[in-house]
């Protein structure tokens, strides 16, 4: 069986959304089944870090968004500022445009990748269930990356989308302290002024779900 390709230039090929989320699901399952690929994409190498932090929420967003249609393609652009991806209507041509940003700290991936990679697990770090701290630093992140996105203009004539996407893995449905952090993290989007069409927080961990925080059309 050919080798899947991947690589940033075949993340630009135009699907459905079907073939989309088809591809992105045989890639992540070679990545899973071949040992150098995994320590590749752990350290977020080469085309590893577009593949898990865009393209794989935006086969979500377009499946969550247009189905089974069969009458849009979608697609990754590269070198276009204010625009990760792109949504062909067929039918019109018009083109939806969306932005993805994934708020991480982008060192301790590496790290943990590291580890894993070397050992086959991370050091744990025991911390109080009364202690919010990560959690905490984890909403500021985004909400920093939050306002610098109020600075660009990300509407276009078919219409745009600002996807932020929010790992879900700190956060225990259990503890009501973590719930309503969760809760006021929508709270507070919903209260920037994007430029944008429609505005929605991607969980992804254990809990998959996509909120709409705002919609100004």
């Amino acid at each position: 069986m050919a080798r899947i390709e991947i690589t940033r230039d075949s993340f630009t090929i135009l699907r459905t959304p079907a073939d989309l989320a088809s591809y992105v699901r045989e890639t992540y399952n070679e990545i899973d089944q071949d040992r150098e690929l995994k320590y590749a994409a752990r350290l977020r190498k080469g085309p590893y870090k577009t593949f898990l932090e865009e393209l794989m929420p935006f086969s979500r967003f377009c499946s969550w968004k247009y189905g089974s249609r069969n009458d849009v393609l979608c697609a990754l652009v590269q070198g276009t500022p204010g625009r990760d991806a792109v949504v062909i209507d067929k039918k019109t041509g018009s083109e939806h445009s969306v932005e993805i940003t994934f708020p991480v700290d982008g060192q301790q991936l590496f790290e943990e990748g590291r580890q894993l990679n070397e050992r086959g697990v991370t050091d744990i770090e025991i911390s109080d269930v009364n202690d919010i701290t990560r959690q905490e630093a984890a909403i500021n992140l985004t909400l920093k990356i939050a306002r610098k996105k109020t600075l660009r203009d990300y509407r276009s004539s078919g219409g745009s989308s600002l996807i932020f996407v929010f790992d879900h893995m700190l956060f225990w449905e259990s503890i009501p302290e973590h719930v309503e952090l969760l809760a006021s993290l929508r709270r507070q989007l919903s209260l920037f002024d994007f430029q944008a069409d429609n505005v929605l927080l991607m969980f992804v961990g254990d809990r998959k779900e996509i909120l709409e925080v705002k919609k100004t059309t």
